[in-house]
């Protein structure tokens, strides 16, 4: 029997992020209105005062479309309040995959709920994030 070959299987961050909407820096800067001959810089800029949710694509920054309100041109207020509660141990992709992923609470991903259930979203987070005691 000969060895299977995994190589070409893509990985379980590849297979993430495909099924997420992502944009890169440039539109990102488009959406909030940031004129930037650096868009990457711009954006790197605003993950590092945890203002905005970016990952890495293929080398290249990538942001998911979840985070923006679109029709008034802004980061949804919900993103910035869980980043700052986020503990260093989630990674990005990691909190990308709980805010797309089905909640008991909202019966739906709590992406889609942005805007909308603010509270009851950060609560949930906070709740995900606790240390289980045992015993």
């Amino acid at each position: 029997m000969p060895p299977e070959n995994f190589i070409n299987e893509p990985s379980v961050e590849e297979r993430l992020l495909a099924r997420i909407d992502l944009i890169d820096a440039a539109l990102a800067c488009a959406l909030l209105r940031i004129g930037t001959d650096d868009p990457e810089g711009a954006m790197q800029a605003m993950a590092r005062n945890d203002a905005i949710i970016t990952l890495v694509q293929n080398g290249r920054t990538r942001l998911p479309l979840f985070q923006f309100d679109t029709a008034n041109n802004r980061v949804f207020d919900v993103v910035r309040a869980i980043l700052q509660v986020r503990p260093p141990h989630i990674s990005n992709l990691r909190l990308v995959y709980w805010m797309t992923r089905a909640h008991v609470d909202f019966r739906c991903a709590p992406a889609q709920r942005f805007g909308n259930d603010d509270a009851a979203i950060v609560g949930a987070f906070r709740r995900y994030i606790e240390a289980v005691g045992q015993g």
